[in-house]
């Protein structure tokens, strides 16, 4: 190449880094390493989402829906979600994490449920995934004031008893009072059994210790359901 061509090469680099910026990323500052993503932190591809409890390595593994979409009806997201599981289960498909136990499994189910005669657990209208709030005010019955729907993430970290508040939530929904949320839910102990197996497994942990879950799974013989 000649002496012109190269500075006509010379020229259009700098034109287009002037236009475009660093090539590194504008963000990047000199001696600062560029933030890394979710996928590069976790090693794990497709991965979407910031939380880090074995209920979202479940969702990740099965490819269920996390929330709602932006103006979806909670019924439709559940029912979306149940068919989603229905074939999975159909297939013999549904991955479990390393430490998921069919009894979660089934609690996830009943939490979900919504218009069940038995094994009701009504829980999914108001403590909507991911973040497992609403973030709305309810009455536990009508002389109560309203309260904001807590979240059910990391109630184990939180020292919350996982036996008792179910117990004080059963004990809620047979009250004559109770709104219409809690009149809905149908459960005998085998099933709050179940949920409190479910509920264990909304505890986040680290990183290191979420891929693991992922790697570790196992597939859930749906046949003995």
């Amino acid at each position: 190449m000649t002496r012109t061509g190269t500075s006509i090469w010379l020229c259009f680099f700098g034109v287009l880094i002037m236009l475009t910026g660093p090539l590194i990323g504008a963000d990047t500052k000199p001696g600062k390493s560029p933030e890394k993503s979710i996928e590069q932190k976790t090693k794990i591809h497709r991965l979407d989402t910031q939380e880090r409890a074995p209920y979202d390595a479940f969702t990740y593994l099965n490819r269920i829906p996390a929330k709602a979409d932006e103006g979806e009806d909670i019924l439709d997201f559940t029912a979306r979600v149940y068919s989603r599981l229905a074939n999975q289960e159909g297939r013999i498909l549904i991955k479990l994490p390393q430490g998921m136990t069919r009894e979660a499994y089934l609690g996830y189910k009943i939490f979900l449920s919504t218009d069940a005669k038995v094994s009701n657990g009504n829980c999914v209208t108001c403590h909507a995934p991911d973040k497992f709030t609403d973030f709305k005010l309810h009455k536990l019955n009508v002389d109560s004031p309203p309260r904001p729907t807590p979240s059910l993430r990391n109630l184990t970290k939180r020292k919350i008893d996982l036996s008792k508040a179910l117990q004080a939530k059963l004990a809620a929904a047979k009250s004559p009072n109770a709104p219409k949320a809690y009149r809905n839910i149908h459960l005998n102990k085998m099933d709050l059994t179940h949920l409190q197996a479910f509920l264990k497994q909304l505890n986040d942990v680290d990183d290191k210790a979420f891929r693991e879950l992922i790697l570790n799974a196992k597939i859930l013989n749906t046949l003995l359901d």
